[in-house]
């Protein structure tokens, strides 16, 4: 096999993966959500969607080992927060994470991390010896969410309307204790937590 042809097929390989992994993100059977918000510098990174996206079927746990079922999020703006027990930046921001779940309790807003890494059972260990057991997370460790779009960098923050659509995403790390991302956060719920979605 020349050099050539396995350069064609490695294109190949990789086209059909993302266009697979990418059917969500580049769907278009979702509402459309309007003006986007205005965003502070902080949030700078966060892409809201023209047209919210239909999730696939997500197999994500609990640290319990119990399936986590999103339809119990109706009515709230949930921020899947995806991180790895080997990703440095992910384990800067969970402290970050932590003190705003608190902030935000008995709110329309959930933030809840979700662990990609393979070993569910190392995860809440991980948690455990760094102090950060407080951290509400789950785990996928058959990386389900790769189907929702191409993880392109871990942590990634994948925003989800109050109807169960993806409305959008904000890749890498992000300082949560900024002074403009909770009134970004409220914003956000305001307008996708119970979705106009006609």
């Amino acid at each position: 096999m020349n050099f050539t042809f396995k350069v064609l097929v490695a294109a190949a390989v990789f086209a059909t993966s993302f266009a697979v992994g990418a059917q969500t993100i580049f769907s278009t059977n979702g509402y459309s959500t309007g003006e986007p918000l205005e965003k502070p510098m902080v949030m700078k990174p966060f892409v809201e969607f023209s047209k919210a996206r239909q999730l696939p079927a997500l197999r994500i746990f609990t640290l319990e080992g119990e399936k986590v079922d999103l339809s119990k999020y109706q009515g709230k703006l949930l921020i899947l927060n995806v991180w790895g027990t080997w990703c440095t930046p992910c384990i800067r921001e969970i402290p970050q994470l932590i003190d705003l779940q608190k902030q935000l309790t008995g709110s329309n807003i959930e933030i809840v991390g979700v662990a990609v890494d393979k070993s569910v059972a190392g995860t809440p260990k991980f948690l455990a010896k760094h102090k950060m057991s407080e951290f509400n997370t789950w785990s996928d460790p058959t990386e389900s969410m790769e189907d929702v779009m191409p993880l392109e960098v871990v942590p990634t923050n994948y925003i989800i309307d109050g109807a169960g659509n993806l409305v959008g995403y904000l890749p890498g790390y992000l300082p949560w204790d900024d002074k403009d991302v909770m009134p970004f956060l409220k914003k956000l719920a305001q307008k996708y937590a119970h979705p106009k979605t006609n």
